[in-house]
């Protein structure tokens, strides 16, 4: 066993080596977009148990997906004689805390049984809604229950322009009451819960995080309340990568981490998967340390200018087509854009000319239970920049790179995030490149003019094409308004029933949710796994 794993072990880059051999109590690795971060995770545990001969239940890991974390298991249990039963602590924060709570015997405190159930967030907003009605609260933005529930843990009573409180105290409280009531548990119950009933640290020898720029303070928070006086702490992360801190408030997180624990520091710098051109672009975006490619120069980054969306999207179609009949895989083709209201006519033209697509529509949200294997089969993947993260794709077009659009904010705090995010999209790229622009946008706010992070891209690494043709575009416009509105004389929507929204109009679905639009409710989200509709 010792033999198998040196042999796999001597695989690894000296970079990478150090950071599985270090034994500080407190490390930080740095690991640049494709430097084999997963491969360094994997040996990190194996060198632990098979060489250190830590036990695999003193080992707790927290990856981002539950993916990644069966993807550790398997590897080591491949290469070690461990039981899969022994594997206790890895997965998920969520996961892991679930674990938590199940084997804890204070959880009883907090008025849960054992058999608790995690309801999702369309059922809390069910829930939530329920209670205002039925209590006749004085509740402000009701449209924004959860976000309103989120700043009021966090002691904010008051949002938006409001200027005296209103019933979210109350609210808070029988929501609590009512899901104890009823054992379930929301999202945010699982972590707090866990931090609740840990009275004592769990003080594993190791504590190993994976893609450390994405956890939050609460869930840093429980890595805290686990640790003991024995425990090893190993975060693995990448700075550049930082693009959630507006739903987490974790843009400070590896400051605090340095703070507390003072970790050695190491850096994996090297870049396996993306060519030199597409590295060296991505340099003009980095915030911290280094990155380098091992690859050569390879194909240009193409920026290319368009009259329209419309234009835009028929010309990446047909560039799709041209790769597709020269070999290259659907699967292996990403359309990135910075909103989702971008996906509506890149849908419409795929459609027309029947290339096979795949929306990766809830990537942006960052609690892993809602975990999208993101399997892809023969499909083109259409997403936004957020849900691009931690994916590679041989060929990536990136479109409306206009001013107004990338980046959307010009705050000082929110730029440096907008920057971060223009860096994630460009490496997910791995042979090609093509960011695309248009002179007549039609988003709110776009501007008819390039973004500014094109001009940060060194020009000897760019070429530069324009497509002048309209592309009979102004036809296939025609047609596809023409068709929409047929299809909406014909009365063809799809209609939902809920017990509580009545009747609604379904606006999106894929395989995993459905939103819908409720008149005087606006929209709602449901998970198909627990989907309260009927359909008419």
């Amino acid at each position: 066993m010792v033999e198998n794993y040196l042999k796999e072990f001597e695989k690894l880059n000296e970079y990478q080596k150090k950071a599985v051999m270090c034994d500080d109590k407190y490390a930080l690795l740095n690991a640049v977009v494709g430097s084999g971060k997963t491969t360094v995770l994997i040996h990190k545990v194996m060198y632990l148990h098979i060489i250190k001969k830590i036990p695999l239940e003193d080992i707790m890991v927290f990856t981002f997906t539950n993916k990644a974390a069966d993807e550790i298991i398997d590897r080591v249990l491949s290469l070690s004689s461990g039981l899969k039963e022994r594997i206790k602590y890895f997965g998920t924060f969520h996961s892991v805390a679930k674990t938590i709570l199940n084997e804890s015997q204070n959880l009883e405190n907090l008025g849960y049984k054992r058999d608790f159930e995690i309801i999702d967030n369309s059922r809390a907003a069910d829930m939530l809604n329920n209670i205002l009605e039925g209590n006749k609260l004085n509740i402000k933005y009701k449209n924004r229950l959860s976000k309103r529930i989120d700043e009021f843990k966090k002691g904010k009573s008051l949002f938006g322009i409001m200027k005296k409180d209103d019933d979210i105290e109350k609210l808070y409280r029988l929501y609590n009451e009512e899901k104890i009531k009823n054992n379930f548990m929301d999202f945010d119950d699982i972590i707090d819960n866990c931090i609740k009933v840990l009275d004592k640290p769990l003080n594993p020898s190791y504590i190993i995080i994976d893609e450390f720029q994405d956890t939050d303070l609460r869930q840093f928070e429980l890595i805290r309340r686990i640790a003991g006086d024995r425990s090893h702490i190993f975060a693995i992360g990448d700075e550049n990568q930082i693009i959630y801190s507006f739903r987490t408030g974790n843009d400070k997180i590896f400051d605090k981490f340095k703070s507390l624990y003072n970790p050695k520091e190491f850096s994996l710098p090297i870049n396996y998967r993306s060519s030199r051109t597409i590295i060296e672009a991505a340099k003009s975006f980095l915030n911290r340390g280094s990155i380098e490619s091992i690859k050569d120069y390879g194909n240009p980054i193409i920026v290319r200018k368009h009259l329209d969306s419309f234009n835009e999207a028929l010309y990446v179609v047909r560039r799709i087509k041209e790769l597709n009949s020269k070999g290259v895989s659907f699967k292996d083709i990403a359309v990135l854009y910075r909103r989702t209201a971008q996906a509506e006519v890149l849908y419409e033209v795929f459609k027309r000319e029947n290339i096979p697509l795949k929306i990766v529509f809830k990537g942006e949200t960052i609690f892993e239970c809602s975990e999208e294997e993101r399997d892809t089969g023969l499909s083109v993947n259409l997403m936004t920049l957020h849900a691009s993260k931690g994916l590679e794709f041989s060929h990536v077009f990136i479109v409306g790179a206009n001013m107004g659009n990338i980046p959307i904010s010009s705050k000082r705090g929110e730029e440096e995030e907008e920057l971060r995010l223009f860096f994630v999209g460009i490496t997910r790229a791995k042979n090609y490149l093509e960011i695309s622009y248009v002179i007549k946008p039609n988003l709110q706010g776009v501007l008819p003019y390039q973004s500014p992070y094109i001009s940060m891209i060194p020009s000897n690494l760019i070429k530069r094409e324009e497509e002048s043709r309209e592309n009979s575009l102004s036809n296939l416009y025609r047609q596809l308004r023409d068709e929409k509105e047929k299809k909406e004389l014909n009365n063809k929507v799809k209609k939902a029933l809920h017990a509580k929204y009545g009747e609604g109009i379904v606006i999106y679905e894929d395989e995993n949710i459905i939103k819908v639009n409720f008149e005087g409710y606006g929209e709602k989200e449901f998970s198909k796994l627990f989907c309260p509709l009927e359909f008419k």
